[in-house]
């Protein structure tokens, strides 16, 4: 009997698997590649907004420091008068005078920085989008002055509390209270009111203290006026660095 051997279909060749195998990775190469780049704009773009906003704050901050500042320096002014008042030797000439800058002595300012968008990049983890590292550590630095400017603040406010407590002494209550109207300004009196005690001891401790807020007062002011040109250099650091106007 004659065997008849059926021949078997000829096998693909290597090369036309390899070429399968290497457009499959190409696909999927370009498929991840085109996903990176597009959260790569995503990012870049979220970058630029969070750096214009943080621009717009730190313009808003340095006129409240501007501010600030000025009103400290009128503290300091107030401050170095009731001083020479408490201590002088015709005191009696001055009540109007005491009772006025003896009011507003323990009066304080406080800084309210616009920190809306540094804090929402802390709290949504953008921050770690802003990968110019110049920038990114000269925002920190900037920020972290608000920790003394805080610290001082607590300072003032402890040295306050233990005037207000000594002015009991020396202060009418009744004209301490209706020189201040209903919109919380201060106002001299009209006439020249007397004080409680002209004992020099109580009258020194408490000239004392006015010095201590007062220059509590300085260091605020100089703090806070490092902490302004500090913004202005980082407006123009962002601005020079993400080419904006």
């Amino acid at each position: 009997m004659e065997v008849h051997h059926h021949s078997h279909s000829s096998r693909k060749k290597w090369t036309h698997y390899f070429w399968e195998f290497l457009m499959l990775f190409l696909a999927v190469f370009c498929g991840f590649y085109a996903e990176y780049q597009l959260e790569h704009k995503i990012e870049k773009d979220r970058e630029r907004q969070y750096i214009k906003s943080l621009l717009e704050d730190l313009h808003e901050d340095t006129i409240a420091l501007a501010q600030t500042i000025k009103e400290f320096e009128g503290h300091l002014k107030r401050n170095d008068t009731l001083i020479k008042l408490l201590t002088a030797a015709n005191i009696k000439e001055y009540g109007a005078d005491l009772y006025y800058l003896g009011r507003r002595a323990s009066r304080s300012v406080r800084l309210a920085l616009h920190d809306f968008t540094i804090q929402q990049m802390k709290g949504s983890g953008g921050f770690r989008l802003i990968r110019n590292q110049r920038v990114s550590k000269a925002i920190i630095e900037y920020y972290n002055r608000t920790v003394f400017i805080e610290y001082l603040n607590d300072i003032e406010s402890g040295e306050s509390d233990e005037y207000r407590k000594m002015a009991t002494e020396v202060f009418h209550p009744v004209i301490f209270n209706g020189i201040v109207k209903p919109d919380n300004i201060v106002t001299r009196p009209d006439d020249n009111p007397t004080l409680l005690t002209y004992d020099t001891k109580v009258l020194l401790r408490l000239a004392g203290m006015v010095s201590y807020i007062r220059n509590t007062k300085l260091g605020l002011m100089n703090a806070e006026s490092e902490m302004k040109a500090a913004a202005i250099d980082l407006i123009q650091l962002i601005k020079k660095e993400y080419h904006l106007k």
